[in-house]
């Protein structure tokens, strides 16, 4: 079996081994992304018919470390076997190779999200939880009370910057745009997603995201530092099949954004954008959350799943979309240490299982 890096005329074998491991239309779309993806494709070459039988993909990213600094992350993907060459540790080899490369790169950790778990853990590989909660989507008249109540409670506590108290459908006083927020539908599944355009583009997302993105101050841990060819090219394509939604103030601009993962069972919130320093942030988050109140309606989910990261305002959302929600737990992610030490991935994972430590499904690998 030769073992190396995939050249250009392995690429046809190489697909044709992911079509048959895998049922995942965007993984060839999402790996031509990375322009440097063949010098980290590590593959196994069946010396009789010059054909891939194994591969281990790797890309380069940068996430929030542990104390609010950043980390260089190797993020593994398109891992596959053929079934004629299964049984002699292939995926451990290339593995070995692909974190062997990290280490000469400069990766601190490496990072993948698998529903085997078992395949990697003699690689080194541990999982991560993510909190996440599920429950029978709120009546809108059921949501709009709440959101009364909590205001009548939030107004007798002293508030945390950008915390600001706001009655569904009602200004805050004092707001410099006192007009009612609208929200808009910008994309439905379906559809080829559109050029970026003044309408919306991503920075105006990319802004709303940095934002609402920080712990104590620094990055979120575990959160990739999305730089403009994510937003460009690997965002549209992961939300391909979401709904988007963006709250605009009456000037049009975007104050706040919503992803949602279409599903009868469940509807998943995939993405909420919005700064918690605005005045308005309360008010935003209340309209994103009849929004998808009312997208659950449409979609006849009886059940939405939430997978935000802790903060007052993700709980604001799901207080107003969740009735008796029933916690639970992502364990898909796995870490190990390349060049840092198995401290710092303890760090990571218990901030992680804290909720504060994040990572976004638009920036899977």
């Amino acid at each position: 079996m030769h073992l190396r890096t995939a050249t250009p005329d392995d690429v046809p074998s190489l697909y044709d081994l992911w079509d048959r491991a895998f049922d995942a239309p965007l993984m060839v779309p999402v790996y031509e992304t990375d322009d440097g993806r063949l010098d980290r494709t590590h593959v196994a070459v069946d010396p009789l018919h010059g054909g891939v039988v194994g591969s281990v993909y790797w890309t380069p990213r940068e996430v929030g470390g542990p104390d609010c600094d950043t980390l260089r992350a190797g993020g593994v993907a398109n891992v596959a076997t053929a079934p004629e060459a299964r049984g002699r540790g292939l995926v451990r080899t290339l593995l070995s190779r692909a974190v062997e490369q990290m280490g000469r790169d400069g990766t601190d950790v490496a990072l993948l999200f698998t529903g085997t778990p078992d395949v990697y853990r003699s690689s080194g590989f541990e999982t991560f939880d993510v909190p996440l909660r599920r429950g029978a989507p709120r009546t809108l008249r059921d949501a709009a009370t709440r959101a009364v109540d909590g205001l009548a409670a939030e107004s007798s506590r002293p508030h945390a910057p950008g915390d600001a108290p706001s009655e569904p459908g009602a200004p805050p006083s004092g707001a410099a745009d006192d007009a009612p927020l609208t929200v808009r539908t910008d994309r439905l599944p379906g559809v080829p997603w559109p050029a970026w355009s003044v309408a919306l583009g991503w920075e105006q997302l990319a802004r709303l995201h940095g934002a609402f993105d920080v712990a104590s101050g620094g990055p979120r841990p575990l959160a990739t530092r999305r730089a403009a060819e994510h937003w460009e090219r690997r965002i549209p394509l992961w939300y391909s099949g979401a709904e988007v939604f963006t709250a605009r103030a009456a000037s049009g601009e975007v104050v706040g954004y919503l992803v949602l993962e279409p599903g009868r069972d469940p509807l998943k919130v995939r993405e909420l954008g919005v700064d918690p320093a605005a005045e308005r942030a309360g008010e935003v988050v209340d309209a994103l959350a009849r929004t998808t109140l009312q997208r659950a309606r449409h979609h006849d989910s009886p059940v939405v799943e939430v997978r935000l990261p802790a903060h007052p305002l993700t709980e604001r959302f799901a207080a107003a979309v969740l009735d008796a929600p029933t916690p639970g737990t992502d364990t898909t992610g796995m870490l190990r240490p390349v060049r840092t030490g198995a401290d710092v991935v303890a760090g990571l994972r218990e901030a992680t299982a804290a909720g504060v430590g994040f990572h976004w499904p638009g920036d899977y690998l």
